[in-house]
């Protein structure tokens, strides 16, 4: 069933990617907390599902963009722009492919994979060190367990909004 008109589904993307904007703020606070680097929990991915589900991958991909874009004019970190993009973009697309076939928290599982090895994959093009691949280990197995909390999650806000609320908020 999709949202009533262009126009809802533009509006539920600004509104959308709003909040994929905030929470990535956010998560790069926390990460600069932990002993961790290039290590996020991935919260925007929450966004991204969201996006996947009610409004399809064209939505889901241009919030991606405009969120990683924004995020690094807010941040001051120019560098993490190139991060952020091929990070965001190659776990959408990984999980647009795989959002019918498997549950919600397997996706965002997927999501949260590629993610890290798409980061991965532009620290050694940036440093010219494949060295890089040392931290896959580390940042799979992060990968999974905040895509897995974050599936967890998503799964409990879709089991509480149906696609009739969505209607009804616009």
């Amino acid at each position: 069933m999709a949202l009533p008109n262009k126009t809802s589904k533009f509006v539920l993307a600004a509104v959308l990617c709003g909040v994929a904007l905030a929470l990535s703020l956010v998560d790069g606070a926390i990460s600069s907390l932990l002993p961790l680097p290039g290590f996020k929990l991935g919260l925007a991915n929450i966004v991204s599902l969201f996006a996947l589900y009610y409004l399809g991958a064209p939505y889901a991909f241009s919030i991606c963009i405009v969120r990683s874009l924004l995020a690094a004019v807010f941040s001051g970190n120019l560098t993490m722009l190139f991060f952020s993009l091929a990070g965001g973009l190659l776990s959408i697309l990984v999980m647009c492919l795989f959002l019918r076939r498997l549950s919600l928290v397997k996706v965002s599982v997927l999501g949260g994979v590629t993610h890290s090895l798409a980061q991965l994959a532009v620290a050694a093009l940036l440093t010219a060190t494949p060295q890089v691949s040392y931290y896959l280990p580390v940042l799979a197995l992060m990968g999974c367990v905040c895509g897995f909390c974050m599936g967890v999650l998503c799964a409990l806000v879709f089991s509480r909004l149906r696609r009739e609320t969505v209607h009804q908020i616009l």
